[in-house]
């Protein structure tokens, strides 16, 4: 049983006052939804002794008036969320230079390629740490830490805590809003991967080049730019390796690459025949679908890049028995199988049920879009699970604000009428799994697809817990 940490609950800086204590400098950051100025009170009333605002921002007096009566310091700086990145790392004496830090971005397989990375680096006997959506892992305890990357003041604490518990190496997941946001704003990392570029995140950026620009930013923070492995079989990587032509590639289809790979496809498992710098080298990889191939070969250069010796590497993976929410398989009493996947963009619909597709002759899919989030992409989601699934049973997932009913409209949009497939809707996610499993033969695969290992439900403002992997546990196989 591994144990659960938390980090400390005061930080020397911060912009939440969560972790404000005596002493602490309390950064006030305006976000979309919150005003920073408006927890200054709060700030001073737990201890900030230092109070930071953006230069342009208007101080009420009565408020210049309250941090003076605390004998708080008010400072002005030209960017806030840079600065609580630099001043957090200042705190705690910079802690990501005594790291070696990795960073993977991408639209799809960020977690299953930090994931992997982080476990071939645990079963090399490496002291590693891991910062991704599914989890956060120092060795192998796992920390409290919500978001995909946290924010500046929780990362350079949890790089702190990492440098007192002697870690040598960091995975890090990066998200185009971290780097937009600069929450990596002053780490150097010793390598980077990206993954691919598709349709997502629309609720955040403008259109898909000013998304594509933020995913750009993290070439400029690697070290050596030769460390940075770009996917040059997504046309998205090729762009960006023209751009930045000291890069390395990774491909499955030229062999020109910097990181070639080919594969040795077997029933159940792959060995992946990798060429780097006129080496071959075979790594197991025990996961379904193409794209864990690219996943893989992403974090062989990132292996590469930290010279760790590949030949060792070979059966690194063979305990890895899934990513936590990514293809996680399990066989149904029925002899059919069930797979819970966090797919819920259409690229990575594509990817995983046209993997899918090739396992079975009756594929069944239950998801739903997201609320409050990019609805561009509804009617595409519904358009691929009609292509691939004979069975498509649409639900909801996290409404939020919006009505689910409407929101199942808008992926129903995307289904073309005269392609003759098996279609119900079922609004309550629970008893959409349970017909799912219902509609199940031998040799049936239904794929629960849109929040993997997420374990809640978010209906109107309210969070409500919801574990994918109790509604089907009556209906898994004993013997699993």
């Amino acid at each position: 049983m591994h144990n659960s940490i938390n980090l400390p609950s005061v930080y020397p800086v911060t912009g939440h006052t969560d972790f404000v204590g005596e002493g602490t400098t309390f950064v006030a950051i305006s976000g979309t939804k919150l005003n920073g100025l408006d927890f200054i009170p709060l700030a001073l009333q737990k201890g900030a002794k230092k109070i930071v605002i953006q230069g342009d921002t208007v101080v009420s007096p009565d408020l210049k008036i309250l941090i003076l009566s605390y004998q708080a310091e008010l400072e002005y700086v030209s960017d806030c969320r840079k600065a609580l990145s630099e001043m957090s790392a200042q705190a705690l004496n910079f802690p990501a230079k005594k790291l070696k830090i990795v960073a993977v971005t991408g639209t799809k397989g960020k977690t299953s390629t930090c994931y992997m990375a982080y476990h071939m680096l645990q079963a090399l006997g490496k002291k590693v740490a891991l910062i991704s959506t599914v989890e956060k892992r120092i060795g192998l305890d796992l920390v409290n830490v919500s978001l995909t990357t946290p924010l500046p003041d929780q990362i350079q604490m949890f790089l702190y805590e990492c440098v007192q518990r002697g870690i040598e190496f960091v995975v890090m997941e990066v998200s185009a809003q971290a780097l937009t946001l600069q929450r990596v704003e002053g780490i150097e990392f010793e390598a980077g991967v990206f993954t691919n570029f598709s349709h997502e995140h629309l609720e955040f950026y403008k259109d898909l080049p000013e998304y594509f620009a933020a995913k750009k930013l993290l070439v400029s923070k690697i070290k050596n730019s030769e460390n940075m492995f770009i996917n040059v079989d997504d046309a998205h990587g090729e762009i960006l390796m023209r751009e930045f032509l000291n890069c390395s590639s990774f491909s499955l289809q030229d062999q020109s690459a910097t990181i070639y790979g080919n594969v040795d496809q077997k029933s159940d498992e792959n060995i992946v025949q990798i060429k780097i710098d006129q080496q071959m080298y075979e790594i197991f990889l025990p996961l379904l679908g193409v794209f864990n191939i690219y996943n893989l070969l992403g974090v062989v250069g990132l292996l590469y890049a930290l010279k760790i010796n590949l030949n060792d590497a070979k059966w690194s993976l063979k305990a890895l028995p899934y990513v936590p929410g990514r293809m996680e398989q399990y066989h149904l009493k029925n002899g059919s199988r069930c797979f819970i996947d966090y797919a819920h963009n259409p690229s990575s619909f594509e990817a995983v049920l046209s993997t899918l597709r090739t396992m079975t002759s009756h594929l069944i899919v239950v998801f739903g879009s997201a609320g409050n989030r990019d609805k561009q992409k509804r009617p595409i989601m519904g358009s691929i699970a009609q292509k691939y699934c004979d069975v498509v049973i649409l639900t909801s997932d996290n409404p939020r604000d919006e009505n689910p009913i409407e929101i199942a409209k808008d992926v129903e949009v995307g289904f073309e009428k005269n392609i003759s497939f098996e279609f119900y809707k079922e609004l309550n996610r629970v008893k959409a799994i349970e017909l799912g499993y219902e509609l199940t033969k031998p040799g049936s695969i239904v794929a629960i697809l849109g929040k993997g290992r997420d374990e809640y439900q978010i209906v109107g403002g309210l969070t409500f817990p919801f574990k994918e992997r109790s509604i089907i546990r009556p209906f898994i196989a004993e013997n699993e």
